[in-house]
């Protein structure tokens, strides 16, 4: 659903509708493909937060002193989703991140986490992006999705943080995660923590992320069209670079196993 915009413009529409039709959701249909898949998806679930953390900054002023915050309906909508996304509920009685969560959910199914963990020790180690991407021996384009994210959380405007937020994530992960549940063998995970995780999302993210992010784009926007426009090819890009990401995960999982035909 596109809602945000004053017009759905072709690109974005397009490159949806081109995600949403990626054969990698019917890729992923045994366990040795599954452990590939998110051994690279992790750092997808990494940089979500990085976005949501620039918004959070620029919508809520997190500095000391204290100040309030520029408009309290855009600090509204961010604090919502950081609440659910950083401290949701974990389905054991307690709370975690969604990060957290997906870490478990490798560690459930024995999926590598060497490439993610490199990555957060070197940039914990004061490592650039690029030479913690580099060291943890990711495939070129999750680094490359990387990248993409991070460029846009440091440097685009915060309306197209928004669009990036809003197009490339939260209002497409659920009909993704949908057809990526549809098409796992229902024997080889009936269960667990990555079930948890892909359910909480579509949950989540239908029914409440999705609508405040795109009334935060609406919000920030604020009825200029230029932004909209910017915006709407920011979120495009965003969309294309997951395609991309998408792309190289089918040759990586390729190499596992053949695929169905």
């Amino acid at each position: 659903m596109i809602s945000a915009l004053t017009e759905t413009p072709e690109r974005l529409s397009s490159a949806r509708a081109r995600l949403l039709d990626h054969p990698i959701y019917a890729a992923v249909f045994d366990l040795p493909r599954l452990q590939v898949f998110m051994r690279s998806h992790v750092f997808a679930v990494w940089d979500f937060m990085t976005l949501l953390k620039r918004l959070q900054r620029d919508c809520c002023r997190q500095e000391l002193p204290w100040m309030p915050p520029f408009d309290p309906k855009f600090a509204r909508f961010v604090n919502e989703i950081v609440l659910g996304e950083e401290s949701d509920e974990d389905g054991h009685g307690g709370y975690c991140s969604h990060f957290e969560l997906y870490l478990q959910a490798m560690d459930e199914v024995g999926a590598d986490r060497g490439p993610i963990d490199t990555f957060l020790a070197r940039l914990g180690e004061g490592d650039s992006v690029e030479a913690a991407l580099a060291a943890s021996g990711i495939s070129d384009s999750t680094g490359e999705f990387v990248k993409f994210n991070l460029s846009a959380a440091e440097e685009a405007e915060t309306y197209e943080v928004a669009a990036i937020f809003c197009y490339g994530r939260e209002d497409i992960i659920p009909e993704m995660f949908e057809r990526l549940l549809e098409r796992l063998p229902g024997d080889l995970f009936p269960e667990g923590r990555f079930r948890f995780y892909l359910d909480r999302h579509i949950e989540l993210d239908a029914d409440a992320h999705g609508p405040l992010a795109r009334r935060l784009v609406e919000a920030v926007c604020q009825g200029d069209d230029q932004r909209r426009s910017e915006a709407a090819v920011a979120a495009a890009g965003a969309v294309e670079a997951r395609i991309r990401l998408w792309d190289g995960l089918m040759g990586e999982l390729d190499a596992v196993s053949p695929a169905l035909v």
